[in-house]
């Protein structure tokens, strides 16, 4: 029976909504082509830092179908993009996933709560007025520009010459980035048929940065006009806390926190074997107002959750319970007595 038991412990675990993967759509820079009605239902994003490189592997999850569409990402200093491992996410939800502690219940005390309950090659840089224009390349079902620029409009301008759809408020929401000298990535997906759409989950895509602090972008998700959540699983060669935050009034949940080192990821390992995994909802977009940034925490603690399965042994292991009590009881009445007839006879 013991193969049973492990079996249906292993489907609860694959049942248990709180371990499903929690799509995002972070950045909030997603663009679908004109009159479709697909949206980003989500984004995972994986961040390595090493301390001198950042690594934002990230893979997009659309909602409907498309026959184009695209996104922003900005990022701190000129990148590296690449093509990213696939299945990334699917094994980081394995290891993240919560540790299954199976609780014992006997009939009739079941549900009492009593015992529980239960890589492709750049094309030269071209010249635009306000908009420099660093490297354009396609990787797979990707179209990159690498785009610099001392004008938000001048940028918005060449991503809608470009083909882009560029949406109300872009401009003034990459403003802070550019005056800051962000680069901003941008990227166009489209499917590998021309007569195909588009839907599911991208390919991911890796973008690398020199970088002496954890960041990761999230100031254009208050141009969302739904709720936006985020998972962002940070490997670093320690545990990490969130020392600023998009929302100040909205903390993010820790869901992990532990050595990987052993891992099959090829993105975990060496340095960056220390794995820290937050998520976070939020309602109100429009209260974001800054980019989360990642501090080493004050120890290595290791963190899993926990999730009870309560498991009922049913009515004739209760009864091997309470006939097995009733004996224990009547052994125990029988020394009683014994010991009340010596004292008698003395």
């Amino acid at each position: 029976m013991k193969w049973i038991r492990g079996i249906v412990a292993l489907l609860l675990i694959a049942l248990l909504p709180a371990v499903s993967p929690a799509w995002a759509c972070a950045c909030g820079g997603y663009l679908p082509d004109a009159g479709s009605r697909a949206r980003a239902q989500g984004e995972n994003a994986l961040v390595r830092f090493d301390g001198r490189t950042e690594e934002i592997v990230l893979s997009m999850a659309i909602r409907g179908s498309s026959k184009k569409a695209a996104w922003i990402m900005p990022v701190p200093a000129a990148s590296e993009v690449t093509l990213g491992q696939e299945r990334t996410f699917d094994r980081l939800v394995s290891l993240t996933r919560p540790k299954v502690v199976e609780r014992k219940t006997y009939w009739p005390f079941r549900d009492l709560g009593i015992l529980g309950s239960g890589d492709g090659a750049g094309a030269p840089p071209k010249v635009y007025a306000g908009v420099d224009v660093r490297g354009q390349m396609v990787l797979g079902p990707f179209e990159v520009a690498r785009l610099g620029g001392t004008s938000a409009t001048a940028v918005t301008d060449w991503l809608r010459t470009n083909g882009y759809v560029v949406p109300a408020g872009l401009a003034e929401n990459l403003t802070p980035y550019l005056s800051e000298k962000w680069e901003i990535v941008a990227v166009k997906l489209a499917p590998k048929e021309a007569s195909g759409t588009m839907s599911g989950a991208t390919p991911p895509l890796r973008l690398s940065f020199p970088s002496t602090k954890i960041v990761y972008p999230m100031r254009l998700s208050k141009g969302a006009s739904t709720a936006q959540t985020v998972t962002v699983y940070v490997a670093a060669p320690y545990r990490v806390d969130a020392s600023e935050l998009p929302d100040p009034a909205v903390q993010p949940e820790l869901l992990f926190a532990g050595k990987v080192g052993n891992s099959s990821l090829a993105e975990l390992g060496g340095s960056t074997s220390f794995l820290t995994a937050y998520s976070v909802k939020y309602s109100e977009p429009s209260r974001i107002t800054n980019d989360f940034l990642f501090a080493q925490a004050p120890s290595n603690d290791e963190y899993q959750r926990i999730t009870y399965v309560t498991r009922n042994d049913g009515l004739w292991s209760t009864i091997g319970v309470l006939v097995g009590g009733l004996l224990l009881l009547g052994l125990g009445a029988a020394l009683i007595a014994r010991v009340k007839l010596r004292r008698a006879r003395r």
